[in-house]
């Protein structure tokens, strides 16, 4: 993504607790428009500017199945403040199940995209 022009900054757990305050400021301050993130940062961020948060993957537990609290701090840094926001998860085929049990769960449908539409992602902008 730097490579293409994209401002990243990368927060994980490797990084020590004043780093990660540093790349969570200069974040907010805008110097980087894209954060990628391990758990590590699930929680406990409040960033006003984030309206999407994309997951690889969803949050499990040691027994494979959904770590619901993890996945709703997860897409509950998008959106705060009062404004909307927008989180995706990438899934793999073998995974659905997974997707299944959290609209469950938390009692919503959970929309599948098509990524080769750009007229539905287009949409949803709006």
């Amino acid at each position: 993504m730097s490579q293409d022009g994209h401002q990243v900054a990368i927060l994980t757990a490797e990084l020590t607790v004043a780093q990660r305050a540093g790349v969570i400021q200069r974040f907010r301050d805008g110097k980087e428009k894209v954060l990628i993130a391990t758990n590590v940062c699930a929680r406990g961020i409040d960033v006003q500017q984030v309206t999407v948060v994309v997951n690889f993957g969803l949050p499990t537990d040691q027994k494979s199945e959904p770590d619901f609290e993890t996945y709703l701090h997860r897409i509950g840094r998008t959106g705060r403040f009062g404004k909307k926001g927008i989180a995706f998860s990438m899934v793999e085929s073998q995974n659905v199940g997974l997707v299944q049990m959290i609209e469950e769960h938390f009692q919503t449908k959970i929309k599948q995209l098509d990524p080769d539409d750009m007229d539905e992602l287009e949409k949803l902008e709006n």
